[in-house]
């Protein structure tokens, strides 16, 4: 009876912990609402943007937030987006 007792509370326990580490995950990422843009998606392309600080502000942000250059907005990769833009 006892070792059924304590097989039970482990159950519990063991069911809650992962409730509450189900509660705690974030399935979507989303950018602050001081982002330029949202690193993981939709796909931009520089057509995307007006102008080249625009497209700048998200290849910076997005390589601040460690994405990289997600979107291959630096085609020759010299740290400058989109540079056919005005």
């Amino acid at each position: 009876m006892r070792k059924q007792r304590f097989l039970l509370i482990l159950l519990a326990l063991v069911v809650l912990a992962l409730v509450a580490a189900c509660l705690n995950i974030d399935h979507s990422p989303s950018p602050s609402p001081s982002a330029p843009c949202n690193c993981a998606g939709p796909d931009l392309n520089c057509s995307d943007f007006a102008t080249h600080a625009e497209a700048q502000r998200c290849y910076d942000y997005c390589k601040s937030q460690g994405y990289g250059d997600v979107f291959r907005l630096d085609a020759d990769k010299d740290g400058i987006a989109c540079e056919s833009l005005p």
